[in-house]
């Protein structure tokens, strides 16, 4: 049986690949797409943004009256769509305007779906849904912990991985300023602060390189393709950029070096993309340069890559997202790009279900 070797090797962010087809007939030997990167895109002019506010008073720690007293910082948002402040609640005089993206500045006061915000020195009231809540700070965990319902125990809501970064919307501490409250996963809850240490708040929110060892990196990554390529054997390689599938033995190998969290959809797609070639194996243990041509065939950008694109094809009906934006704003890319045609995606499924398009 010929061995069949799809490599992916450069940037994660964009990447295009060389095909080397096998011969028709079976016998001795391998067969090598090697998948080279683009050169990444220039990247697209910052829209313009009205200045950020001066931290001025509104950052400075504040106290919440209530049970548990506790110390806060005042909230910080950034506007959704272009905001017009009033004195008054949905009423009074305007004191101007800002569009969507600018920062402000909360007092902590809302009221019957309005927000009181600093804006320009005075002091007003924009619609609430027209906000959303920034993280005014973070922590790393400096080793794994819980994260409780209440400072000082409460329920368990979940436990937090060493080396994971969270975010927080209002700092929070308890009285004995021992524990603060953060989110983690949606949800928001306390850890005890000797547990974690301040990270920048240019730190991105989410795991750390240490957060997950090799074997579990491996496990998330092969639950999240398990629909799909049950039992198969996800290697973890601490090589720059590297990526494939293999035919004999069936496995992918996925470069976990600057992508620390196996959950992300960016590594999602590339484990959807790789586990399309390891269906496209299945479905042709035999004969595989047929597909390899076939692909190509109905390939409408007839660029030589078509193989590459219906396992695109393949993991965009897998739930693959192949570009998006991260955590931190930022903008990523996975596969060969472009759409799918309709005779694409009918290949596409008909893999999917084990069968063969050609």
């Amino acid at each position: 049986m010929k061995t069949f070797l799809f490599a992916l090797v450069g940037a994660l962010a964009l990447t295009q690949g060389l095909l080397s087809a096998p011969s028709a007939g079976e016998g001795p030997g391998t067969a090598t797409v090697v998948e080279k990167p683009l050169a990444a895109p220039a990247p697209a002019a910052a829209p313009a943004t009205a200045p950020a506010m001066p931290v001025d008073a509104s950052a400075q720690s504040i106290v919440l009256a209530g049970s548990s007293t506790v110390g806060a910082s005042k909230p910080h948002y950034i506007t959704t769509a272009t905001i017009r402040p009033r004195s008054s609640k949905g009423a009074g005089a305007r004191l101007g305007s800002a569009t969507k993206g600018y920062k402000v500045w909360g007092t902590g006061k809302t009221s019957k779906g309005y927000t009181q915000i600093k804006f320009l020195g005075r002091t007003g009231w924009v619609k609430s849904n027209q906000l959303k809540r920034l993280v005014v700070a973070k922590y790393t965990a400096k080793q794994s912990t819980v994260l409780r319902s209440k400072a000082n125990g409460g329920k368990k809501l979940a436990t937090i991985g060493r080396d994971y970064t969270l975010g927080t919307v209002d700092n929070a501490r308890n009285k004995s300023r021992s524990w603060v409250r953060v989110q983690y996963k949606g949800k928001t809850g306390w850890v005890a602060l000797k547990h974690v240490k301040k990270a920048s708040l240019g730190k991105a929110v989410g795991p750390g390189t240490r957060t997950y060892s090799d074997a579990a990196w491996s496990k998330a990554v092969s639950k999240n393709i398990s629909r799909y390529c049950p039992r198969t054997t996800v290697r973890v390689s601490h090589r720059k950029n590297e990526y494939y599938a293999q035919s004999s033995p069936r496995r992918i190998t996925l470069s976990r070096v600057g992508h620390p969290d196996p959950n992300a959809a960016p590594i999602k797609a590339v484990a959807l993309h790789e586990c399309a070639h390891i269906m496209q194996f299945k479905a042709y243990p035999r004969g595989f340069s047929k597909l390899v041509r076939h692909a190509e065939k109905i390939n409408p950008r007839r660029d030589g890559y078509g193989i590459e694109h219906l396992a695109d094809c393949m993991s965009d009906s897998m739930g693959a997202k192949r570009s998006g934006r991260l955590a931190d704003g930022s903008t990523y890319y996975t596969g060969y790009h472009g759409k799918c045609s309709s005779t694409q995606k009918r290949a596409a499924a008909q893999l999917i279900a084990g069968k063969r398009p050609a």
